[in-house]
């Protein structure tokens, strides 16, 4: 069995700790090709040989669990389709495949560990400079222009820290976050939102996911302000499974995208979008203004 068939169900453990038995099951059922394996009620302090080999009993301990405290045991029967019989090398062996399952999981929470501090250091360092030094020229401002682009950078700079700092991002917080600061954004340009967000399961988001839908979302909508010239900005996205759609419309002056050149806004959008393995568009949506189309089909996360 190779190290990477373990770190991958370490993952899955890790991401769905409940599912420890069956995953463990998975494993010893490549490794041994039971005719039969049976979860029972039963203890057990370590991987052991019975009914003559005919069976293997494993303890289910969960990870990070000491054997000897398991609530239950797995009961593997008849090893390589009845063919032979278990071995004490073969209990020895599961204990084995178990332990190394326990270290890829405690590898993997470590390497997240580390992760999340060093975004929290960076996260830190980008408040506490940048922030700082941003809010330095924005009160030297020579011109209102100037000052308004610089106290947008500012929350964009706030956005991305809280987004860093944070340990998850729940998709329905995600939602209600991107909602109020879109509105804050478009009332101070005079636009009216109208915003729509429909899921059928809440989600936890990656970093990653979370970041690129943020700066997605806010270029949309930059532009439309900065571009558009619109009144009003009609937002819509929906998860289906693990399907999202999301459309932003507007009604401003924009015509003829394909014409258009996708400088680092746009061109970011697209990198973005394509990134998660989907699809961006836009064209013109009568009588007057733009929409722009984003199709993610399958944009994976955590339960929440």
């Amino acid at each position: 069995m190779r190290y990477e068939q373990l770190y991958r169900v370490a993952r899955e453990v890790q991401q769905h700790p409940e599912r420890y038995a069956a995953l463990l099951a998975g494993l010893l059922r490549e490794l041994f090709d039971p005719v039969e394996v049976l979860t029972v009620p039963k203890p057990a302090g370590r991987s052991r040989v019975v009914a003559e080999g005919a069976a293997l009993v494993v303890p289910v301990s969960g990870p990070g669990s000491n054997p000897a405290a398991s609530t239950a045991s797995l009961v593997l029967r008849f090893a390589h389709g009845g063919k032979r019989i278990f071995t004490p090398e073969d209990a020895r062996l599961t204990d084995r495949v178990a332990e190394q399952l326990h270290r890829a999981v405690l590898y993997d929470q470590a390497v997240e560990r580390g992760r999340s501090e060093e975004r929290l250091r960076i996260a830190q360092d980008l408040h506490d400079d940048i922030g700082a030094r941003l809010l330095t020229l924005m009160y030297k401002a020579q011109t209102q222009e100037m000052e308004d682009y610089v106290r947008h950078t500012l929350q964009d700079l706030k956005t991305l820290t809280r987004g860093l700092a944070a340990a998850e991002h729940r998709l329905s917080h995600a939602a209600a976050e991107w909602k109020a600061d879109i509105q804050q954004r478009l009332e101070a340009a005079g636009v009216e939102l109208r915003w729509r967000f429909d899921f059928d399961q809440d989600m936890v988001l990656s970093v990653v996911q979370w970041s690129g839908l943020t700066r997605v979302l806010r270029e949309l909508v930059s532009n439309t302000i900065y571009h558009a010239l619109a009144t009003q900005v009609d937002i819509t996205a929906r998860l289906e499974g693990s399907r999202l759609t999301l459309s932003v419309a507007d009604d401003g002056h924009g015509r003829l995208p394909q014409q258009w050149s996708h400088g680092l806004g746009l061109g970011g959008v697209r990198k973005r979008v394509k990134q998660f393995g989907g699809t961006v568009a836009w064209r013109e949506r009568p009588p007057r203004g733009i929409v722009c189309e984003v199709e993610i089909p399958n944009l994976r996360g955590a339960p929440a």
